[in-house]
């Protein structure tokens, strides 16, 4: 078909097939017949269906044109779209048709289709991807902008050169590449051009096919150059694949292709080097990248800028590499490269991880003084570490210096600024600057309403973050993953377990999927709190919603069985990961060592030791903590001490914060009072602040030994230095009220924790109520008994033995008997103890007899007792009666 002379000049054909409601006339300047493929008959009877389609669409559309119809961009949900009078004739009414009818515009005589009608935008183009990903991305870990920040140390080319590179063969066989089903092979329509088709023409379409996310047809047609050998792929080919591959994580794949082409002779210059470089790191494996990094300048292959900047952005999220990353800069300006602007953001973006104010802010002055202007990219950067370091009034700084330099701030600085304020605690600062920018004309995004939640979050104000919560809900704001997590850690840090699933209900209501933070965070909460069955229960279930556990989903199992007395269970989990091929950490080994130190287990944290010293990993502070608490808790006071000379040699007589404090609370566990008061001494004199543990570890030792003066002395240095008591330190100072006959004293704590809004637990009631049967105080123990179950706490076998055995002791043995049959009856079972306390009480009163007819009640009424217990417990009454008979 000709073209039309009088017909306007449109612009290229797109590369991609319209989307139902998009259309776009192809070029006057374009004709397509079989003479466009020359002597390829086969190409032309493939194509000639889509030939002919194309053509009578061409002729259609060229005639609305004549007549004064121009194209507007046309979406399914615009409500108001006129639809053209072809398809009004046909009489397309219904809504699908419609979805794929062309949207059109009656124009004015003066306008033209380039300035009265809207050019339909290009499917999969660049910035709709971005949206896409915009819209149902979230940030992990470190700064809630980073998944809106343009990725640093990368030059991306707006303009896709590539969309426009194609030859007119090229455009229509890319468009039959589009059409294929997932199951047909592209080989026949490539084989069919392969004497037309050109080296450019593949690359632009395999970079368009990588562009709009269908790596899968990228590597069809780079497999396919590969197998002939006038189209092998050449170096920028090459480089585009890997980079394709690397974006889409598709690591193995871009592995495979690597190693095979440099096999079979290819030469790979930096840009392939540097791709998988990039594929390496976006799939986590730094270690790799860095091994590639030094192989490619083994090999003779010199890095370029981009090279380097990529591994200053790897070095910088490994975080501790900041000298790795210095000399990285000496060795580029070595190799005759100036750091430009995206070496600058790259490096002020390393400093956040380890809050490196100072050298972050150098950084910027250097960048400024070399003639490198900043751009918000770098503003934001620079916010990111003063936020992530608490430095509100510096980020406050920064936004001023922003705006002086005439790069107004945006809603990514905003947010930046308000993590700052949130870290520090400023929540009304942090209000008033998310006013101000809604002021400025900005809508509070997701990242808005997540930095302020997330700081309220943090400092523990859960009913702010609630409130934060619904109004970003109420205005329409959609919460994402992150949003979630942070409401989820939240509740759970406050054991807060009902609002923590609830909160989980929403996020699944909400069509996203709990991710392994999500999971990880879950169990966290409930093995911290050793709720040995709720941590199997979500394990079980992340398996299930197909969630793979990760190394740090092992370490936090492994930690949570540890707390919930289960040594035992935790080494499963740390075989079980290494069946699954993760490798174990030290943060691994000291979660099983703690394990260990729980139950007394010395010798297995002795063997354990060994084993992480074998395979590579030397014990730390927090390992020889554990070992300590090994020691104490299993009664080897003669190891205890020697491990406490071994560390002081190894450390050279200085001891660190961790293992002072751990010297404190072992020292205070062995009753060993002279050494926790030298520890608790050294402690202070380092310079050190004691902690809440410390002191809690100090007032119990004093209250062991009877020195009420000095543990109330100390509970006042707590509370003058700012440190709340916790529910840890109320019941440690009433079991030293109570074991010195100060009962009342007991119960004045009691009430002052209350009022403190410090809930009381299990352990407080029980406390205070063995303060009073020890001294006969039967009545107010009664009393304190029911204000314990109308606190909604159920007794324990604690408190019924302490009762059947203090009635029973004074005599009281119609109301012992009543005890034991209402524990009976609330489904709490006696055990061996709860029987031997009464029995006795009768044999001391000489009451042997009674004592047998008890136990032969207990017999005839309780199948469940254990007949090893009873027999123990006859055996006593029998001697009991023995002696009573013989004096």
């Amino acid at each position: 078909m000709a073209s039309n002379p009088a017909a306007p000049v449109l612009s290229p054909p797109p590369l991609l097939p319209p989307r139902p409601g998009y259309w776009r006339p192809p070029p006057a300047n374009i004709a397509f017949s079989e003479s466009s493929f020359g002597r390829h008959g086969k190409l032309s009877a493939i194509l000639e269906p889509v030939i002919e389609a194309r053509q009578n669409k061409a002729k259609e559309q060229q005639q609305l044109l004549q007549q004064g119809w121009g194209v507007v961009e046309g979406r399914p949900e615009d409500d108001k779209r006129q639809r053209s009078p072809t398809s009004a004739a046909a009489g397309v009414s219904n809504e699908k048709d419609a979805t794929h009818s062309p949207s059109w515009k009656k124009l004015d005589k003066d306008s033209s289709v380039s300035s009265g009608a809207k050019q339909a935008p290009e499917i999969g183009s660049g910035d709709r991807r971005e949206e896409a990903k915009a819209a149902t991305s979230y940030p992990v870990g470190g700064s809630l902008q980073r998944a809106n920040k343009r990725r640093i140390g990368k030059h991306r080319d707006e303009k896709l050169p590539w969309r426009t590179g194609l030859s007119a063969l090229g455009t229509l066989l890319f468009n039959s590449l589009c059409e294929l089903k997932g199951g047909q092979s592209p080989e026949s329509l490539l084989d069919a051009a392969n004497d037309t088709l050109s080296l450019h023409d593949l690359l632009c379409m395999i970079k368009t096919f990588g562009n709009d996310g269908r790596w899968q047809k990228a590597l069809q047609v780079f497999t396919w150059m590969r197998k002939h050998e006038k189209l092998n792929p050449d170096e920028p080919t090459i480089a585009s694949m890997l980079r394709i591959l690397g974006r889409e994580m598709q690591l193995t794949t871009a592995i495979e292709i690597f190693e095979s082409l440099k096999g079979e002779g290819y030469g790979l210059n930096v840009y392939s080097y540097t791709s998988l470089i990039s594929a390496y790191a976006r799939s986590g494996r730094s270690q790799d990248a860095l091994a590639l990094f030094d192989r490619m300048k083994d090999e003779g292959c010199r890095p370029n800028l981009v090279t380097y900047n990529v591994v200053i952005d790897i070095y910088g999220k490994r975080g501790r590499s900041w000298d790795k990353i210095q000399d990285l800069i000496v060795e580029l300006r070595s190799q005759g490269f100036r750091p430009d602007r995206y070496s600058y953001n790259t490096m002020i973006s390393a400093c956040a991880r380890e809050s490196l104010c100072k050298e972050a802010r150098g950084i910027f002055e250097e960048m400024k003084d070399a003639g490198c202007n900043p751009d918000k990219v770098t503003y934001n950067a620079l916010l990111d570490v003063y936020g992530k370091a608490g430095w509100h009034k510096e980020a406050s700084k920064v936004l001023q210096e922003m705006e002086k330099a005439g790069c107004p701030p945006n809603i990514v600085t905003y947010n930046e600024l308000l993590a700052a304020y949130g870290k520090s605690g400023l929540h009304a600062e942090a209000l008033a600057l998310k006013q101000q920018m809604v002021s400025k004309g900005m809508e509070p995004d997701v990242f808005t309403y997540t930095s302020l939640l997330f700081g309220y979050s943090s400092a523990g104000q859960e009913r702010l973050a609630m409130e934060t919560y619904l109004e970003m809900c109420a205005g329409g704001c959609k919460p994402n993953l992150f949003t979630f997590n942070s409401l989820i850690d939240m509740f759970g840090k406050k054991r807060m377990f009902t609002e923590m699933l609830q909160i989980f209900d929403d996020l699944r209501d909400s069509g996203c999927a709990p991710d392994v933070v999500t999971w990880n965070t879950m169990l966290g909460a409930y093995g911290r709190n050793g709720m040995y069955e709720e941590v199997a229960m979500v394990f079980k279930n992340m398996k299930k919603a197909g969630c793979k556990p990760e190394k740090d989903t092992f370490n936090i199992l492994i930690d949570a069985y540890g707390r919930c007395g289960s040594a035992d269970q935790a080494v499963g989990i740390y075989h079980g990961m290494q069946r699954a091929g993760c490798r174990p950490d030290i943060a691994t080994f000291n979660a099983l060592l703690a394990a260990f130190a729980r139950e007394g287990r010395w010798e297995s944290t002795e063997e354990l030791v060994m084993e992480m010293q074998k395979k590579g990993h030397e014990p730390n502070e927090v390992s020889y903590a554990s070992v300590l608490h090994a020691y104490a808790n299993g009664g080897q006071l003669v190891r205890l001490k020697k491990k406490v000379e071994e560390i002081y040699a190894f450390y050279n007589n200085i001891l660190d914060t961790v293992l002072l404090k751990t010297l404190v609370l072992v020292y205070s566990k062995c009753n060993l009072l002279d050494e926790a008061e030298l520890a608790f001494a050294e402690l202070q004199r380092n310079g050190y602040t004691p902690d809440l543990n410390a002191y809690n570890a100090m007032i119990t030792v004093y209250g062991k030994r009877g020195r009420v003066d000095r543990a109330t002395d100390l509970l006042d240095t707590l509370k003058v230095n700012g440190i709340a008591p916790d529910l840890v330190t109320y019941n440690v100072v009433m079991s030293m009220y109570g074991r010195e006959g100060m009962y009342r004293k007991a119960e004045e704590v009691l009430r002052e924790m209350q009022q403190a809004g410090t809930k009381p637990n299990m352990i407080t009631y029980n406390t205070l109520i063995f303060a009073y049967t020890k001294h006969g105080r039967m009545e107010d123990a009664a009393r304190i008994f029911l204000e314990m179950v109308d606190a909604g706490l159920k007794p324990n076998i604690f408190t019924y033995n302490t009762f059947v055995s203090s009635y029973a002791n004074l005599g009281m043995y119609t109301e012992a008997m009543n005890v034991l049959k209402y524990m009976k009856r609330n489904g709490c079972k006696p055990e061996e103890l709860t029987y031997r306390g009464l029995l006795d009480a009768y044999c001391k009163m000489g009451k042997v007899r009674q004592a047998n007819q008890i136990l032969q009640w207990i017999k005839d009424t309780d199948p469940t007792v254990d007949r090893a217990a009873l027999k123990r417990i006859a055996s006593r009454v029998e001697a009991w009666g023995t002696n009573h008979t013989r004096s």
